[in-house]
């Protein structure tokens, strides 16, 4: 299937929309506001800045775009990247943090729109099946983790697998109804997807009893906090001076965001016969993390669940996107209505989310079919861990050993060609 077109990777091309892009746009805010929140919390961000995350983006870089399913805006991976890059620099959930992550955006956006410009689309295949496989594992795992504390109801303190690790130790801090929550979330929603397939609206009826329980006063973990009901603007006052501290993260993650979305598009182009230009989807990401970024949300990415869903409901154009961003904005005046949602139910939501990251059985084939390439991304997974919260410095140790390892086939290739025949 042919991945590149004859569009520039930044003209703006949008087909008319059709009627079911209204409902599957519904379906997909639906997904995407309690997700916006949890990945926002994940990011070490406020909750409000997951929504200003979760509108802007997919309404200005709707037109941008390539696949037509895609849809972008706060996803786990990128979430967890950004948090990393970030965490060793200021505290998260501050004022100073949130500013970083926005020139983190912006500067993502930049570096994303000149690649695409450039048609370097094709980097993102460096990211072989193995190192994708090795790190989205190893992210997957990270992510759970972080969930651990909230949806056991702990208070905990430390990096991400150290605070893991005390919260499954501090039995004595452990809230029973939170723990009920989460397992009742993870429950309902997995449930109802195998009862009545992806549109069952699992995750909004946990928020709705959620939220009823918070405001009960009946629970005493910790709760979502202030929501302030405020429409985004661009603030261009970002920590600039602060772009030499980041600038090396930031060019990494450019294209370690990119692997997700990529995929997405790609899988859903070959399933579908159509056309996919990976510079112009580079392209579009890049609009999308730039629209973040001024307007002072953090680093967005394509999501697999909601590009899934986006399908299955009917979705036909890139104008979801488009309202999906609307339908989210209009949330935002009435956003107050979460302020006491249990945090252990955004935690279940954000491990139920990360369940197809988790690529164990494609290890274990690739060490069946390629024990070099099994190896590999075994090691990417094992860097992954290693090297949290920084894990997007996993992809560049990754993708060096690939390429050195390409070199040398190439050396044995070539030394085999000029060695002579034997008669």
């Amino acid at each position: 299937m042919s991945e590149q077109s004859s569009r520039p990777p930044l003209r703006p091309v949008m087909a008319k929309p059709q009627v079911g892009d209204v409902t599957a746009a519904i379906a997909v805010a639906l997904l995407l506001i309690p997700q916006c929140l949890a990945y926002a919390e994940l990011a070490g961000m406020p909750a409000h800045v997951g929504l200003i995350a979760a509108s802007i983006p997919p309404i200005i870089a709707a037109p941008f775009g390539s696949s037509r399913f895609l849809q972008t805006g706060p996803v786990a991976l990128t979430a967890i990247v950004t948090f990393g890059a970030l965490s060793t620099i200021e505290t998260p959930g501050t004022a100073e943090y949130v500013a970083l992550g926005a020139l983190m955006a912006t500067m993502l956006g930049c570096f994303q729109i000149v690649f695409g410009a450039a048609r370097w689309g094709r980097v993102a295949f460096l990211m072989t099946p193995a190192i994708v496989a090795g790190f989205t594992s190893g992210a997957a795992l990270l992510i759970a983790a972080s969930q651990l504390p909230a949806a056991l109801g702990a208070q905990t303190d430390g990096h991400v697998m150290i605070r893991a690790v005390r919260a499954l130790q501090a039995v004595e801090t452990w809230e029973l109804f939170a723990i009920l929550l989460t397992a009742g979330t993870a429950g309902l929603v997995l449930f109802g997807r195998r009862r009545f397939g992806r549109r069952f609206p699992g995750v909004l009826i946990a928020v709705v009893v959620g939220v009823l329980i918070g405001r009960s006063g009946s629970y005493s973990a910790a709760l979502v906090g202030a929501i302030p009901n405020k429409l985004p603007s661009i603030q261009l006052d970002l920590p600039w001076g602060s772009v030499g501290s980041i600038f090396l993260s930031a060019l990494v993650i450019s294209f370690v965001q990119f692997a997700e979305p990529s995929s997405i598009a790609r899988r859903f182009a070959e399933q579908d016969g159509e056309h996919w230009d990976a510079s112009r989807e580079l392209s579009g990401q890049g609009i999308a993390n730039l629209a973040s970024g001024l307007f002072g949300a953090f680093p967005v990415g394509g999501s697999f669940s909601r590009s899934s869903l986006n399908r299955l409901s009917g979705g036909e154009t890139r104008w979801v996107g488009v309202f999906v961003g609307v339908f989210v904005l209009a949330f935002v005046s009435v956003a107050d209505v979460l302020e006491t949602l249990p945090k252990s139910i955004l935690a279940a939501t954000v491990i139920i989310a990360v369940l197809p990251l988790f690529s164990f059985g494609t290890l274990f084939q690739l060490l069946k079919t390629s024990r070099r390439d099994g190896l590999l991304g075994i090691g990417t997974l094992m860097c992954t861990l290693v090297m949290a919260p920084r894990i997007h410095f996993a992809v560049i140790a990754a993708v060096s050993a690939s390429l050195a390892l390409g070199m040398v086939d190439k050396l044995r290739e070539r030394r085999s060609a000029k060695r002579p025949r034997q008669p």
